[in-house]
């Protein structure tokens, strides 16, 4: 301080003229020494009315007309020493030493503004005070002169910038100080434009802001922090956004108040939430109670403070006996008893509580539900008053009951999924067709987008925002596949629909229901309808065969009759003898032909008998074996095979097509051997036929029992005869495989079971 010699920080001006002994302070002497002094510097006399101010200060406190004006040193003695209390000008006067002390000053607008103060009483040669000299400095300067403080700041600083919480610090004038990125993005405010210009209430703009409910002042009055306090702040846009505020205070070393800090957290989901449950409780027709552990009541709606009769502050606390019976409430009790934390307890039941504010009896249907929430047991009761009103309620239940039932019991899948893609239901039926449980659905989008494409979903959702796949909001049916969680790709069809609150779309809703068994009758339909087809030709051919017969027989009869009658009239000519029995042979051999065709053409279809699979097999080479007189036929028969029940006809006409087929196949030249075996581990008789021929080529191996494929020319093949024989087989719960041999060849295997029960079985004789 360049004020002259000093003794004892007090600093001592001498005498003038014997005309100035009476002089407070010499201004010339001040102005010399501190009229060029860059920091303001303030001078007072004895009796506190300031003398000087050097142009420094001037620009700090307002230039008033006239150095001694009484309205500037009125200001001055309004000033605070931050954490203490008094004016600093009347402690320096009271003999007090002041040394880089923060002190609060008003500036011409009326704001406080903090400086450092370092003040000296000034006396004159014989100890009489003069007055006060002070030195005031900008604090902020002051401490960023230090390194160390220098070192906090940036410390401060860097906390600041990475704190992912909203907050900012204030001095005790409510001004922002700091703040960081989350608080820009919550109010709208920059930090350019808040730090140093505007306060707390400006950025705010809560109702409690610059009243006695300011959790600043609060905490900077009481010196301890308030925190998870609820408040709506208006951002700069206008929006209203609830928060939970912490506010607490900032000290010095000297444990000080120098200003307070507050933290947000935007619990704007939240509030939606409980506005929602609080929507749900209130407007809903049904009284609902909350009971603890220990059987009181913690929560109830309007409707529940109606039915009993009891405002809400009696009712909240009281025990759940005091409203139910004894037996009600042991009830209520053992559920919360048993309930754990994986575990969700429900009964319905029909209650007739007593207690309750009454004209008379009165009937309630009340659901319980008990589950666990943290470490706590919580049940929850939902009355439904049925005095007046039973019959429609309990239709109103039903009806809620079928809904239930459409939605959880549907064999049609139901998934409900919000607007962020998450999972609200995934009902039964989804839960088949997709193998996944509810619980590894709900909540999880990430497993939803595993069976429902994205890409999908959201073409859908285009189609059901446009007009041109249905009503607005709404999907027709349409057909795609989803995937199971096995991976395997379900054929399904779809339809889907928008679910709005008001104009807002919230969720939307998809019903898909398994086409795999409807395609599999389709398939089996349709080889029905081609079995049934081959059946006809099969009767229409017994039917020919059948006319043919008898026409060919009577032709027969008469060249035996003629021929024998000429063998006895030949007896002494052997060459003539030898020639009529061949006639006579070849005779008898058309008309085992035609016997077998009779025999053939009077199989049951459709009648199921127990049949010797041998002798079927001898029945259908030899009716084919004149058609095909090139063709080696080889049987390997296993002999005392079981008895097969079915229907033998079709049974004979698999045969008779495979014959067919590798005979075709060989082009009429070759070998064709036929085996049968009982095999335990095949369930049944094993039937196989192998042909020399060049076997089945890779290309159509998986489409030749497919209807109406075949490999012949136009005209001379129908494609039928091998989807017949698969068809048949299938009906006898059999198998048919076609493959080929590793030495050449086609090889078709069929497995015939055995059917042991014998009530079943149709024996028909032959």
């Amino acid at each position: 301080m360049k004020s002259g010699s000093q003794n004892n920080a007090h600093t001592r001006l001498s005498a003038a003229p014997a005309e100035r002994s009476q002089c407070s302070l010499d201004r010339d002497f001040l102005r010399l020494h501190f009229g060029g002094f860059p920091d303001p510097v303030l001078a007072t006399d004895a009796t506190r009315k300031i003398v000087f101010l050097n142009q420094a200060a001037q620009d700090l406190m307002g230039h008033p007309p006239n150095a001694e004006s009484g309205l500037l040193s009125e200001r001055v003695l309004q000033s605070r020493i931050v954490g203490g209390r008094g004016c600093f000008v009347e402690q320096c006067l009271g003999g007090a030493e002041f040394k880089g002390v923060p002190v609060q000053i008003r500036n011409p607008e009326g704001q406080w503004v903090t400086v450092s103060v370092t003040a000296t009483l000034v006396k004159d040669s014989v100890g009489d005070i003069l007055g006060c000299i002070a030195i005031m400095r900008d604090i902020q300067v002051d401490h960023l002169a230090h390194s160390n403080v220098q070192s906090v700041i940036a410390m401060r600083n860097s906390i600041i910038d990475n704190f992912p919480t909203p907050f900012f610090t204030v001095g005790t004038n409510l001004i922002i100080t700091s703040m960081n990125s989350p608080m820009e993005s919550l109010t709208g405010f920059t930090k350019e434009e808040a730090i140093g210009r505007l306060t707390c209430a400006q950025v705010l703009s809560t109702t409690e802001c610059n009243t006695d409910g300011c959790l600043l002042k609060q905490a900077m009055e009481t010196g301890l922090p308030v925190a998870g306090v609820r408040r709506v702040i208006t951002d700069r846009s206008g929006r209203r956004v609830p928060v939970v505020v912490s506010a607490s205070i900032i000290t010095d070393s000297n444990q000080q108040i120098v200003g307070g800090f507050e933290s947000f957290r935007d619990i704007t989901s939240k509030v939606e939430a409980e506005q929602k449950i609080k929507l749900l409780t209130e407007l809903t027709q049904e009284g609902i109670l909350m009971v603890d552990e220990s059987c009181r009541i913690v929560f109830a709606n309007f409707k529940m403070t109606e039915m009993s009769g009891l405002p809400m502050e009696q009712l909240v606390g009281k025990e759940i006996g005091q409203i139910l019976n004894p037996d009600q409430q042991s009830v209520i009790a053992d559920l919360l008893q048993k309930v754990d934390c994986d575990t969700r307890l429900s009964f319905c039941s029909m209650l007739e509580p007593f207690g309750m504010a009454s004209d008379g009896y009165r009937a309630f249907e009340t659901c319980v539900g008990v589950t666990c929430i943290g470490k706590s047991h919580l049940a929850c009761l939902y009355f439904r008053d049925l005095t007046e009103r039973i019959q429609a309620e309990r239709e109103l239940r039903n009806a809620n009951n079928f809904l239930h039932n459409i939605i959880q019991g549907s064999v049609d899948g139901i998934i409900v999924v919000d607007t962020t893609g998450n999972v609200l239901i995934f009902n039964e039926g989804a839960e088949r067709i997709l193998g996944y449980s509810a619980d590894e659905v709900i909540g999880h989008p990430e497993v939803f987008r595993k069976f429902y494409n994205s890409g999908i979903a959201k073409d859908n959702m285009r189609k059901m925002r446009s007009n041109n796949y249905g009503p607005p909001g709404k999907l027709t049916t349409i057909r795609l596949s989803m995937t199971a969680k096995s991976g395997e790709l379900i054929p399904v069809d779809f339809s889907a629909s928008i679910i709005k609150e008001g104009e807002q779309e919230i969720a939307s809703v998809g019903i898909f229901s398994d086409q795999r068994e409807h395609l599999k009758i389709c398939t089996q339909l349709e080889e029905a309808r081609i079995q049934l087809l081959q059946s006809e030709k099969i009767a229409s051919l017994g039917r020919l065969a059948a006319g043919v017969a008898h026409e060919i027989n009577n032709p027969l009869a008469g060249i035996l009759i003629y021929s024998e009658m000429l063998l006895r009239d030949v007896k002494h000519n052997p060459q003539w003898r030898q020639d009529l029995q061949e006639i006579i042979d070849q005779t008898m051999r058309c008309k085992q032909i035609v016997i077998r065709l009779l025999e053939f053409s009077r199989q049951p279809l459709g009648h199921r008998i127990s049949f010797e699979v041998n002798e079927l097999l001898d029945r259908s080479v030899a009716l084919l074996g004149n058609l095909f007189q090139d063709i080696d036929f080889e049987l390997r028969h296993q002999p005392d095979l079981p008895p097969v029940v079915g229907d033998s006809g079709q049974i004979q006409q698999v045969f008779i097509n495979i014959i067919t087929n590798a005979a075709y196949a060989m082009n009429g030249k070759g070998r064709l051997i036929i085996s049968s075996s009982f095999e335990r581990d095949a369930g049944g008789v094993v039937l196989t036929f192998t042909d020399t021929g060049p076997g089945i080529p890779p290309e159509i191996a998986d489409k030749i029992f497919e209807p109406f494929f075949t490999t012949k020319r136009p005209g001379e093949g129908t494609g039928l005869g091998l989807s017949v024989a698969y068809g048949i087989i299938q009906q006898h719960g059999g198998e048919i495989q076609a493959g080929n041999r590793p030495g050449g060849g086609a090889e078709f295997i069929i497995i015939l079971p055995l059917e042991r029960s014998e009530s079943t079985v149709e024996m028909i004789e032959e």
